[in-house]
């Protein structure tokens, strides 16, 4: 089985002034930015708490995922089992998807799903396999032996067509990497990358907002949108002289990339970006994968803030990017009266996991 080397991203957030190059990209300018030592209470913004009712009977693990239907929430959990939960946008326990085995239909473990028009595709590593679960009962929908191994992607594209990165290896430094499949995924066409962009990516590089879906490429900094059958590039992260080398994502060897990085002090591999009326954020890595940082540029100016406190963790590392804002999930023992009082919650069952969706910014 293929396995990533060298990687793991968390979220940073920022807001700045837009400004346009010669090829109508939108440049957010982040060159200059201001370490904050504020209290973090005064920047975030609740939009909405939502407690899941998840069964006694559950044991609920980490969340690996969230995703958003009209009428439902969907969550991924890897507790002693891997499954997903579906609630109401109330909370309400509706069912849970876990179907272990080895059999048709069956999965070791869910590595990331898919939410799609009617379907919910899982991704089994271990077993290199798509299975579609109808979204009504969860029964097997259709299964797929997948001739790729797959980090992550997202559904909801015209035509109900998917899009996924792979890490298959085509030949020295290129991976198969961006790749689009009609809605049977018996057809695709993939757009090649360096091995680097792909071995740096994670769930958190793809985002939801303003309705559409967006890919933040780890080492050149573009943001693209996605599109059913091909990637454009809308925006360009300016790191100014902390800008990571971009031959970094061609590198195949973990000794030379982090070589690249004893020589200089970068930022590199953005994630979980948020472009919002007034703002922009997201999470970076500061010089070393250990130090995550948030970025907020507002109303022209540049704010950087680390991640040294239990209540930066919670909220500067969000899950996701969906629906225009952060979620995270704050599982039970995780949140006290301090997190309970700044969500201005008066009735809590602090034996329940807490949806909360918000944003960043004065």
């Amino acid at each position: 089985m293929k396995t990533k080397f060298f990687l793991l991203i968390m979220p940073f957030l920022f807001s700045c002034s837009l400004k346009k190059n010669a090829d109508n990209i939108e440049l957010l300018n982040f060159s200059n930015s201001k370490i904050m030592e504020s209290e973090i209470e005064e920047w975030i913004k609740i939009e909405s708490t939502t407690q899941l009712d998840v069964y006694d009977s559950i044991l609920f693990g980490k969340v690996m995922q969230v995703e958003f239907s009209d009428s439902d929430i969907l969550v991924l959990e890897d507790g002693i089992n891997s499954s997903i939960l579906l609630f109401d946008r109330e909370g309400r326990f509706k069912k849970q998807l876990l179907k272990l085995g080895t059999g048709p239909g069956e999965y070791s473990k869910i590595e990331f799903f898919v939410l799609r028009e009617n379907s919910i595709l899982v991704y089994d590593r271990s077993y290199q396999k798509l299975i579609n679960y109808l979204k009504s009962d969860f029964s097997v929908f259709q299964e797929y032996k997948a001739k790729d191994y797959f980090l992550g992607g997202i559904g909801g594209l015209a035509e109900d067509r998917v899009f996924l990165v792979s890490d298959s290896e085509l030949e020295g430094e290129v991976y198969k990497g961006y790749g689009f499949f009609d809605a049977e995924l018996a057809n695709s066409n993939y757009k090649p990358q360096f091995s680097g962009n792909i071995e740096a990516f994670l769930a958190q590089s793809i985002s939801f907002f303003s309705g559409n879906s967006f890919l933040v490429q780890p080492f050149s900094n573009s943001v693209f949108q996605i599109f059913s059958d091909s990637l454009s590039v809308k925006f360009k992260i300016d790191f100014g002289v902390k800008k990571i080398p971009e031959k970094t994502s061609e590198v195949v060897d973990a000794e030379d990339f982090w070589a690249v990085l004893k020589n200089g002090s970068y930022y590199f591999a953005p994630h979980n970006l948020l472009i919002g009326e007034k703002s922009i954020g997201f999470n970076f890595f500061n010089e070393t994968i250990d130090n995550v940082n948030f970025g907020l540029i507002q109303n022209g100016q540049a704010f950087r803030f680390s991640i040294d406190s239990d209540l930066k963790e919670i909220f500067l590392k969000p899950i996701a990017v969906r629906e225009g804002l952060f979620h995270t999930v704050l599982l039970p023992g995780e949140y006290d009266e301090q997190v309970i009082e700044l969500l201005d919650l008066t009735e809590v069952d602090y034996e329940k996991p807490i949806l909360v969706s918000y944003t960043i910014g004065k």
